[in-house]
């Protein structure tokens, strides 16, 4: 299964206290899942990575996809279309729509929202 994670999936995993969030990523790891994070969610949470070594031990084990020209045009037109201005909430699950993905975020009704102006039906999970 595909999985894209926002940047509340990944906060969690950075300050997580306990192993449930870390260990949830290890188990889609072992299961072969993919997991996606788009480039701008990665920038929004590395802040000190010489300090967050879980959070860059995850983005290892992730595949970042870069935001491009490509994206440009459907951002913008979802985000007028559903009445909202987060970009990289759009970006999400766009990605999501894409990659035929369950999203893992700790902003489930943006992301749903986002994804029913879209007509898409994909499990938005929290972290």
């Amino acid at each position: 299964m595909n999985y894209v994670y926002d940047s509340g999936a990944l906060i969690g995993i950075d300050r997580s206290r306990d192993s449930a969030q870390v260990t949830s990523h290890q188990e889609r790891l072992i299961a072969g899942d993919r997991i996606l994070v788009p480039a701008p969610v990665a920038a929004q949470v590395v802040r000190r990575p010489d300090r967050q070594a879980r959070l860059m031990l995850t983005l290892r084990s992730c595949q970042i996809v870069s935001f491009d020209d490509s994206h440009v045009s459907p951002i913008g037109e979802l985000l007028a279309r559903s009445g909202t201005s987060d970009v990289v909430d759009a970006i999400v699950a766009l990605m999501t729509a894409l990659e035929n993905a369950a999203v893992i975020t700790s902003d489930p009704q943006d992301i749903g929202l986002l994804l029913e102006t879209m007509g898409v039906r994909r499990p938005v999970l929290k972290p």
